[in-house]
């Protein structure tokens, strides 16, 4: 005999196809309702036969009693009985009513022991039907298979349920479960995508628990390639957000392509965490281009940003670009009021700022930008050689041409800097602010450590080297403090600066 489903030779005595699990039916489909009055009838039947030959049963009753004596005269007793019944037969109506009797006895005994194996019928038919018909039924019988771990037979059981009871989407999670635990995640995800092929039918609670377990199954896999086609193909945006961080999806860009009259600082974003990678110059990206930290300021000319995203799980997305174009008017250039040149004098350097305009500075010879020192006032030229670079920048963020402007300071005196700054700790000594030459102080665990800064020329009173104060703490840290002093290039007489109301320069004695 072969399995109607897959055709599979089956073993002799099996109940269930071992190849597909397949139940195999021995036993036609009973109907209950025929069962029903099949019972009815046969009752009514049986009590009225019961009450029609009760006189026969009694008297065959008495005669059998009468029986138990001798052989010889039970054999008497029959002769005498059936003559006794030839005599009545001939007589009349009392032989033929005596042998009714005995003839309905035969019948109802006929009908009695029918009617045993018609009740028995029913109850086979009505466990047939149970089998067949009864989703209750099935599932018992699926988790008692799941019990002794035949999940291949529970789970023919529950497909039979979900014939009957298709809208029960718990039957197929529990179908998904049992497959799960044969280790068949391939099955498991083929029962999970009939669940989400009928989201209309079973509902948003369970759409929601099907993608959760299909992911869960993806992410045991390693396979996260199908954990972002399955979500960029979801219709629900709660759930696409949920998972997101499984997603990787094109970076956006702050700013569409096209025109500009200003600076744009242009922010790259990603939906979850990962890394974007970039270019300005129209190539595609790779792991080994620039990483997105921080915005991208666009300034004048065209640039082309490419740009894609890595996500945390090594997803990759498309890759994107944007073509923008800044065009604006520059500002005029910052005047500056010391030009290049060598210098015997100290010089303070003054820059007149466009209107409008904030001005930015380096002093080592590099590029300044918007990230540079800003030009607040006047700034002291520095001993030796040194390169100052200036750059306007407008309201828009457009930027300026750069303004350089290089000097070299070398003051015609025998007292250098160094020197400056070690009269000024002597005179601290003598003041009995510092305990030694090394800054420490009394009461304290740090120490003071003083700097050259730069050189002045304080009006009415000569050109200084001016030095300021920073505390040293016990890990070496140092802070400014308020504190500046000046010593005259000249004499090399050290003093206390500090500044009057007006904000004038005021040299005090130490």
């Amino acid at each position: 005999m072969k399995c109607p489903k897959c055709g599979y030779e089956l073993t002799e005595g099996h109940l269930y196809c071992d190849n597909c699990g397949e139940e195999i039916r021995i036993v036609p489909d009973f109907e209950p309702e025929i069962e029903r009055e099949m019972n009815e009838t046969l009752a009514t039947l049986f009590v009225e036969l019961a009450e029609e030959t009760a006189p026969v049963l009694a008297e065959n009753g008495e005669e059998t009693e009468r029986a138990k004596g001798s052989e010889e005269e039970g054999n008497k007793g029959r002769i005498k009985k059936i003559g006794t019944g030839i005599h009545r037969e001939k007589g009349g109506k009392a032989g033929t009513g005596d042998s009714g009797r005995k003839k309905h006895g035969w019948i109802f005994a006929a009908l009695f022991f029918l009617f045993l194996a018609t009740i028995g019928a029913a109850a086979w038919g009505n466990y047939t039907y149970r089998r067949a018909y009864s989703v209750e039924y099935q599932l018992q019988e699926a988790e008692a298979e799941a019990a002794m771990s035949r999940y291949a037979k529970a789970i023919a059981w529950l497909e039979r349920a979900n014939e009957l009871e298709p809208d029960n989407v718990d039957i197929l999670f529990r179908i998904a479960y049992y497959y799960k635990a044969q280790g068949k995640k391939d099955m498991v995800l083929e029962t999970l995508g009939r669940i989400l092929q009928k989201t209309d039918v079973y509902g948003e609670g369970a759409e929601e628990r099907a993608y959760q377990e299909t992911i869960e199954v993806y992410k045991e896999m390693g396979d996260y390639q199908a954990i972002n086609q399955l979500l960029e193909e979801c219709g629900r945006a709660d759930i696409v957000t949920e998972f997101q961080q499984f997603m990787a999806k094109p970076p956006q860009f702050s700013y569409e392509g096209g025109r500009y009259k200003e600076v744009l600082p242009l922010k790259l974003s990603a939906n979850t965490s990962g890394k974007i990678y970039y270019t300005l110059d129209g190539t595609t990206p790779n792991e080994r281009s620039e990483v997105y930290t921080a915005p991208i300021f666009l300034e004048m000319g065209s640039h082309i940003v490419t740009a894609y995203f890595v996500n945390d799980y090594g997803m990759e997305s498309e890759v994107v670009s944007n073509t923008y174009h800044i065009e604006m008017q520059p500002p005029p250039a910052p005047e500056v009021s010391v030009p290049s040149g060598d210098y015997e004098d100290p010089h303070m350097i003054e820059v007149t700022v466009p209107e409008d305009c904030v001005v930015y500075y380096t002093s080592d010879g590099s590029e300044p930008t918007i990230d540079s020192p800003r030009y607040i006032t006047a700034i002291s030229m520095p001993l030796g050689q040194s390169v100052y670079k200036f750059m306007a920048v407008s309201p828009e963020g457009a930027a300026s041409e750069i303004v350089e402007c290089a000097y070299n300071l070398v003051l015609h005196t025998d007292v250098t800097a160094d020197m400056a700054v070690a009269n000024v700790i002597r005179a601290l000594m003598r003041a009995d602010v510092l305990l030694d030459e090394d800054g420490k102080l009394r009461g304290m665990s740090g120490r003071n450590v003083y700097k050259y800064n730069a050189v002045v020329r304080i009006a009415g009173s000569g050109d200084y080297y001016v030095i300021y104060e920073y505390y040293e703490d016990a890990t070496g840290i140092q802070s400014k403090t308020e504190r500046m002093y000046g010593v005259n290039i000249e004499t090399g007489l050290a003093c206390r600066i500090t500044y009057d109301a007006d904000g004038r320069i005021v040299l005090m004695d130490i």
